[in-house]
């Protein structure tokens, strides 16, 4: 019985004691809310020494918590022991362990506890704070954890002490942002620059008043708005920033989001001065002088853009590797823009891919690294390489995540190097692949079209009807594209489908890009094909393509004009189509294509104005006409080099040079084939006659005989009649004359007798008087004188007495009189020129 009393005494001294201890803890967190520290402790100090196990983690919290206070530290630290030795791992213990020592500055081990208590019970605002403050130099994503879940569990009346956590939330997402940038994500870039903005915008909004607060979110929202391509809003709040110099913080970074914020805006000016202040500030940062590089190339300075880019490159540090990609890029982009040295090989294409070949091995999963080397082994005729680069590229497993722009770019470089290398199969597919990647890529239709039109040409030249299949597959690709339009005409020409060409010229007027000279003169060459040639619309066709040409400069093109326009002008302009022609031999003398036909069409024309000439009896600019068509033999067909030696010669005779005319009739006499190129009577024998009529020509005694004897042996040809007859007995009565010259009157006497036999007509009466003249002397001077030129061959005998009597003046008006009465006598010009020449009559 007296045992069970001492168990009931036992549990009733229990219950009064955990009576109490709930009252000292009620007391403790009664006074605790009042903030009366001192009689909270002592509420909690008795709970504790009453029954140390029986009070609660939180209530040690709240102990611990009032030595931090009280601002007593080591009692605190002190305390804490203690307590842990009954809670080791209590969040409520540990919190206030980590706020003391990081209140005497044993921040690490501070941090090491803080994340501890954080990781048991997230929403402990007080350590959150202490561990964004600690890594927001350090580690941004840390920074933006803590932060965010300071504000997400702290008390709203301590709402008032936000400014320094957003500010730092804010720059730690600013921070986060580059670095998925660097990583290529911009799409998380943009989130996490869009959460600064809200950062800042609280700051300004609800804290704008408080010290700093402003200026901070100014400098913030100056490098998001920036980072999220809001540049005329970066513009506005970064030129806040840098009109107070108190305003700009020690990184500077202001001046670099306004810098880039002008530059977007095509300030490249503005941007180089907003660069050049960062640089001044952050000499070994690479960006300010990519920045700087930037700006000169938007002004197309490329040397000094790559002085700059340059400077960044031995600036960057390993693991900027997003920097490095962006750099080489931009090396290798610059390099390709600087001239090449006068007349060598341009080395900077060579220098770019060194740059970004460098850069690739480094990153080799930079797709747009990647391109920009491809591009420049395209610039660099290192085709090879480019389709050995995309080969890579496109079997990789990395191409089927690229973005479209990045797949069709690679798709373009693998279509252009195969393109180059001839491989026009291959280069179509990729270009179609590229096509189905990008649908509406205006430049990737046109290399595709380009290349099904390449395959047309190349087809073209065995089998139209397979090249107008090429081009019929072109048209959907692009309906309106000049290149197949244009092919398809020229195809129609062709095959004489001219009126059906038309109609796909027409097509071309309203179309951009395409080449109106070609398109002006092949729809003039539609005229001359059609079923009914048009000659008067053509050549209007070809003055409007001359305009055409002539406002593009396009001399080659005008060449080509002129070669096909000038034969239309022979017969309405014949010096206006020499002139054209002359104008398209000088231009496209060495062209393949162009060269032979001008030249051949400017030897038709001169042989057409040689003749023209002729006619106009102006011998030697027509011996001249015909000298330069016989120039270049090679483009004379048949039998024209003939007839124009023949013209040639013919004009020598009608210049007086009977010389040259005897030898080039007696080379064509040796050629034979006469009847090719002349009309009967001539095409048996006509150049041994006209060979013996410059003979005859010649004005001298051996060449008279000769001439004589050579009409002699035409006497029986067929066609010539009386003619030669004629020319027989002139020869004698001039081989008479030149005898009686020469003192021999009975061998001249003899000549006229030959003479008289051939002669008729007026020939016999004129022969009949040059016989009388044989006899003439001083005595016969009355009776000459007496006939007073009646007949007027008279005045010719009486002109060689006065001559004879030493009269030269005399001679000279007789010979004048006779001339212009119409007398054909032998040598009767020559002799008046002679006078001329020695007495200057």
């Amino acid at each position: 019985m007296r045992s069970t009393r001492v168990v009931l005494a036992l549990c009733l001294a229990v219950g009064t004691a955990s009576a109490g201890i709930e009252d000292d803890l009620r007391d403790g967190d009664r006074y605790f809310d009042e903030g009366n520290w001192s009689k909270a402790a002592a509420a909690y100090d008795r709970a504790i020494a009453k029954g140390p196990g029986q009070v609660s983690a939180e209530a040690y919290g709240k102990r611990a918590g009032i030595y931090i206070i009280l601002k007593d530290y080591a009692g605190g630290l002190a305390f804490i022991g203690r307590a842990r030795s009954r809670y080791p791992t209590a969040p409520e213990v540990l919190e206030q362990e980590a706020l003391i020592l990081w209140e005497t500055d044993k921040r690490d081990d501070a941090i090491k506890v803080a994340e501890k208590v954080v990781a048991q019970k997230p929403g402990t605002f007080t350590n959150q704070k202490l561990i964004g403050e600690y890594y927001a130099s350090r580690d941004p994503a840390r920074t933006a954890t803590a932060y965010e879940a300071y504000l997400g569990s702290r008390p709203s009346d301590f709402e008032a002490g936000d400014v320094l956590p957003r500010v730092r939330l804010g720059f730690a997402y600013l921070a986060t942002a580059r670095t998925a940038i660097g990583e290529s994500d911009d799409a998380k870039a943009k989130q996490l620059f869009e959460k600064a903005v809200e950062q800042f915008d609280v700051v300004q909004k609800k804290h704008g008043k408080r010290p700093n607060a402003q200026t901070n979110a100014d400098n913030g929202l100056c490098a998001a708005y920036t980072g999220l391509g809001r540049f005329d809003l970066a513009v506005t709040v970064c030129e806040r920033v840098v009109g107070d110099t108190k305003k700009i913080d020690a990184t500077a970074s202001v001046w670099f989001n306004l810098g880039t914020a002008y530059l977007a805006r095509k300030q490249a000016k503005k941007a180089r001065t907003a660069a050049l202040e960062f640089t001044k500030v952050r000499k070994t940062e690479a960006r300010g002088f990519i920045l700087l590089g930037d700006t000169y190339f938007a002004d197309r300075e490329f040397a000094n853009a790559l002085e700059q880019y340059l400077k960044a490159e031995k600036l960057l540090r390993a693991g900027q590797a997003h920097d490095q990609v962006s750099l080489s890029i931009k090396l290798g982009k610059t390099y390709r823009r600087m001239p090449a040295p006068a007349g060598a090989a341009n080395p900077n294409v060579a220098l770019a891919i060194e740059k970004l070949s460098a850069g690739y091995n480094a990153n080799p999963s930079s797709t747009e690294l990647a391109i920009e080397l491809g591009n420049a082994y395209l610039e660099g005729k290192q085709d090879a390489k480019a389709t050995q680069l995309t080969d890579k590229l496109l079997a990789g497993d990395g191409m089927a995540k690229a973005p479209p722009e990045a797949r069709a770019g690679v798709l373009v470089i693998a279509g252009k190097a195969l393109f180059n290398q001839h491989k026009l199969k291959e280069a179509r597919q990729r270009f179609e692949a590229a096509a189905q990647v990008r649908t509406n890529d205006v430049q990737i239709q046109r290399s595709l079209v380009l290349v099904i039109n390449e395959q047309a040409f190349e087809a073209g030249a065995k089998d139209p009807k397979a090249a107008q299949a090429f081009l019929e597959q072109a048209l959907p690709v692009d309906p309106a594209s000049p290149v197949t339009l244009t092919n398809l005409a020229v195809l129609a020409i062709d095959r004489g489908d001219c009126d059906g060409a038309r109609p796909l010229l027409q097509k071309l007027e309203g179309v951009r890009g395409h080449d109106t000279v070609l398109r002006a003169r092949l729809f003039a060459r539609t005229f001359l094909c059609a079923a009914r040639p048009d000659p008067k619309r053509a050549s209007e066709a070809y003055a409007a393509a001359e305009k055409e040409a002539k406002k593009a400069s396009a001399s080659m093109a005008l060449a080509e004009i002129y070669t096909e326009w000038a034969p239309l002008l022979l017969d309405a302009d014949l010096a206006g189509a020499v002139e054209k022609l002359e104008s398209a031999v000088a231009t496209a003398a060495t062209d393949p294509e162009i060269g032979p036909a001008a030249k051949r069409n400017l030897a038709l024309a001169l042989y057409r104005r040689g003749w023209k000439h002729m006619r106009d009896n102006r011998a030697g600019d027509a011996a001249n006409d015909f000298e330069r068509a016989l120039r270049d033999p090679a483009m004379l067909r048949g039998t024209e080099p003939l007839a124009l030696e023949f013209s040639l010669a013919l004009a020598h005779l009608d210049a007086g040079r009977t010389v040259d005319a005897a030898k080039s009739f007696r080379g064509l006499a040796a050629k034979g084939n006469q009847g090719t190129y002349l009309k009967p009577p001539y095409a048996k024998v006509g150049t041994q006659f006209f060979s013996a009529y410059a003979n005859y020509r010649s004005g001298t005694l051996a060449g008279r005989q000769q001439a004589a004897a050579e009409f002699a042996r035409l006497e029986n040809e067929p066609g010539f009649g009386d003619r030669i007859r004629d020319l027989i007995a002139s020869s004698w009565e001039s081989i008479a004359f030149e005898q009686w010259r020469a003192g021999q009157a009975a061998a001249a006497l003899k000549s006229l007798q030959a003479a008289d036999k051939y002669a008729n007509g007026d020939m016999k009466r004129r022969i009949a008087v040059d016989k009388s003249a044989l006899a003439l002397g001083k005595a016969d001077l009355p009776t000459l004188e007496a006939l007073a030129g009646s007949p007027p061959e008279s005045l010719v005998n009486l002109g060689i007495l006065y001559d004879q009597l030493g009269r030269p003046k005399d001679a000279f008006d007789a010979w004048t009189k006779a001339k212009a009465r119409g007398v054909q006598a032998p040598n009767l010009q020559k002799w008046i020129d002679a006078k001329k020449r020695i007495y200057g009559f």
